[in-house]
């Protein structure tokens, strides 16, 4: 019997070698930018306004806005769920009201001086997305005045409603910290228990 002896090699195969760095720059690379993300990076959020003059009249203005549609609020028959025309017709009615309030809330938002172009772009981009939500708003009181009792729907921006986009800019993680100023939705937010 011949007896033949194995060599084994003391280094590994290439292909697994390979593997291993792949998988150690990655790993390298998600710790990185976990770190930046964590201690490194700017805490400025990317929708916020840099001119300080612009969040306290944009408070005002919120609220001024949200007061009037506080006022709005009928809601002395509950919710209805099978509303007859007539009743479609009314909370049209109340929901373009509210519309027109929003309307004239993002005006006056927009009107207010900045002092850079980096924030008259995300006023901007504050006002076209909003003005999107206001579309939303009108596109549902037409149905509803056309007798169909739809749900309300939204654009979709980013992949999702367009209202994310604007609760980011006023009221989301590093936003504007005006959270008055974010689409209402329904008037039943306002019940008092």
């Amino acid at each position: 019997m011949i007896q033949t002896d194995v060599i084994e090699s003391e280094t590994p195969p290439k292909g697994k070698l390979w593997v291993k760095i792949v998988l150690t720059v990655g790993c390298l690379a998600v710790v990185a930018m976990w770190v930046f993300a964590i201690f490194l990076s700017d805490e400025k959020g990317v929708y916020r306004i840099e001119d300080a003059s612009w969040r306290p009249q944009a408070l005002q203005i919120c609220a001024d806005a949200d007061a009037a549609i506080v006022a709005l609020a009928d809601t002395e028959q509950g919710f209805i769920t099978d509303p007859t025309p007539e009743q479609m017709t009314r909370r049209a009615d109340l929901a373009d009201q509210a519309t027109a309030i929003l309307d004239q809330m993002v005006t006056d938002l927009v009107s207010i001086p900045v002092d850079n172009d980096d924030d008259r772009t995300r006023l901007a981009t504050f006002e076209e997305n909003y003005r999107l939500v206001i579309v939303d708003r009108h596109r549902y009181t037409d149905a509803l005045r056309e007798g169909r009792n739809v749900d309300y729907t939204e654009t979709v921006v980013g992949g999702g409603p367009v209202t994310n986009v604007v609760t980011d800019f006023t009221a989301g993680v590093k936003g504007n910290e005006v959270p008055l100023c974010s689409p209402p939705g329904d008037l039943s937010r306002y019940l008092q228990p």
